[in-house]
């Protein structure tokens, strides 16, 4: 089925109610105006009689000129026949031709080829009916009671059509008022002429006018119509511009009201969405590291449980001698350690991650706490031939809880001494600021891919994967070192950091002055 457009339709709907009103008034003028027309004329005679029989008892036949006003404003010939004698005549020079006038044969000129047929003509002619009329009035017949009073109808050889009327306004005195159609009827069909003419003309008006109307009125639907379909595509950046107060005004008000509304519903529940896909995205990477750290330590608890397992069976059931005892001693003593070494830095994780560590904090000398690190590494950076470097004041007084420093220090010196290849170098520095220092640990050796770095500071996530499964470890190491240094440093308000060198890596931290 062919759709049509609003704006096709508006106009279809406009000429044909246009249409349909100029042909049913074309249609009425047409066949019902004649008998309107008719009747209104007869009207108009019956009202002339009534004036002209008042004028005539009140003046006689001394109101001649008011009388010819009634006559010519009603369009009508008025005679007046009083005791047999016309007294009124509204025809010029008051006379009437009861009959032709007498001419001779001589007088009369035929129309060659029709000399019989004019000749039965004047033989048929009869006299017009007002005429008979006014002949029995002037004989003193009177006029039939049936009649008077009627206004009738007359038609003479389909040419002379006439409304005749007779009254009587007194005794012995009748008006007789005559009016030819063919004047009505040239009114009537000028009238017609017009109206249909005047149709026409406004057809082609009300065609130029819809086209212009239609477009003025669909041209703001258009664009609430393209609003709309912008909008069913999430496109909320389009507004209703008009200026109009009307309903369409309205209309173009509620969309834009309805656009923002959608758009900010739609921007919240994106960013809701986005805030849910983050929290899912967390779970997901919560539950990783709950089974990451689950795996680590069961990897972390078997490996020296499996020493001390083998070595605890080793003294039960071999006959060994008092060395081999004592160095099978000293290794589960030794596993025991790291054993209890990882079950104390997984509670002060926990402690820390729940809010539950508490700090003292106190003025303390950091360069002391240097010194009692150096006497603590010396062994291992003598092993591994390593060149220290140390960058600290002699007096560098301090913030914070000295212990959790020495741990934090502690950390970042064991991992440089484990990445740190033999004969390599690592420097200790300090840089002071306004309110805090900078403490930064540098080793040299392989760098830590910056895709990696967030990460190292997790629990269990160890170097190793983003730098090297070679490494030999000095200080064993489980995971835990890193993320306990970035809680403390956390606790204490501090930051902290890692950044590639050309050719290693330096760790820092910042602590407050004291």
């Amino acid at each position: 089925m062919t759709r049509l457009s609003l704006r096709v339709q508006s106009g279809m709907y406009v000429l044909s109610f246009t249409l349909f009103f100029i042909l049913t008034l074309i249609g009425a003028i047409g066949f019902g105006f004649n008998h309107y027309f008719y009747e209104s004329k007869k009207d108009a005679m019956m009202e002339a009689s009534r004036e002209i029989g008042r004028i005539y008892a009140e003046q006689g036949r001394n109101g001649e000129e008011a009388i010819d006003m009634v006559s010519q404003n009603t369009g009508v010939d008025v005679l007046i026949v009083d005791d047999s004698q016309l007294v009124y005549s509204s025809r010029p020079s008051r006379r009437v031709w009861v009959s032709p006038p007498k001419m001779d044969e001589n007088d009369v000129v035929v129309v060659v080829g029709k000399e019989t047929e004019a000749q039965k003509h004047d033989a048929n002619t009869q006299m017009p009916q007002h005429i008979r009329e006014l002949t029995d009035l002037l004989h003193g017949r009177e006029p039939d009671a049936a009649t008077i009073g009627k206004v009738r109808f007359y038609e003479r050889d389909n040419n002379f059509r006439y409304f005749d009327l007779v009254t009587r306004m007194d005794d012995g005195a009748y008006l007789l008022m005559i009016c030819p159609l063919a004047p009505m009827q040239e009114s009537i069909y000028l009238v017609q002429k017009f109206i249909v003419t005047c149709g026409i003309i406004w057809l082609i008006i009300a065609a130029v006018g819809t086209v212009l109307l239609t477009n003025k009125m669909t041209r703001p639907l258009l664009e609430l119509k393209s609003l709309s379909a912008a909008m069913t595509h999430l496109d909320f950046t389009k507004k209703w511009q008009g200026k109009r107060t009307d309903e369409i005004g309205e209309l173009g008000t509620s969309l834009n009201i309805l656009s923002d509304q959608l758009n900010e519903a739609l921007t919240a529940l994106k960013q809701s969405n986005e805030e849910l896909q983050k929290q899912l995205d967390k779970a997901k990477e919560v539950e990783h590291m709950r089974q990451s750290f689950i795996f680590a330590v069961s990897h972390e608890l078997k490996t020296p449980l499996a020493i001390i397992q083998g070595y605890a069976e080793g003294l039960d059931s071999l006959h060994i001698d008092e060395a081999t005892r004592q160095k099978y001693c000293h290794v589960i003593q030794s596993e025991t350690v790291k054993m209890d070494n990882l079950v104390k830095s997984l509670l002060n994780l926990s402690r820390l991650e729940t809010g539950s560590f508490k700090l003292e904090k106190t003025a303390f000398d950091f360069a002391a706490l240097t010194d009692e690190a150096k006497e603590r590494f010396a062994n291992a950076i003598h092993k591994k031939g390593i060149c220290m470097e140390w960058s600290v004041p002699d007096e560098m007084t301090v913030y914070g809880d000295p212990e959790q420093i020495d741990i934090v220090l502690s950390n970042f010196l064991s991992n440089a001494i484990d990445y740190t290849p033999d004969g390599g170098r690592i420097a200790v520095g300090c840089k002071e600021q306004e309110t805090n220092y900078v403490v930064s640990i540098y080793n040299q050796g392989i760098q830590i891919p910056e895709e990696y770095q967030p990460r190292i500071w997790e629990p269990f996530y160890k170097v190793d994967t983003a730098r090297s499964r070679s490494i030999r470890r000095t200080f064993g190491g489980h995971g835990l070192g890193l993320g306990i240094v970035a809680a403390l440093v956390k606790l204490h308000g501090q930051q902290y950091g890692v950044r590639n060198e050309e050719d290693g890596v330096t760790f820092w931290f910042t602590i407050q002055k004291g």
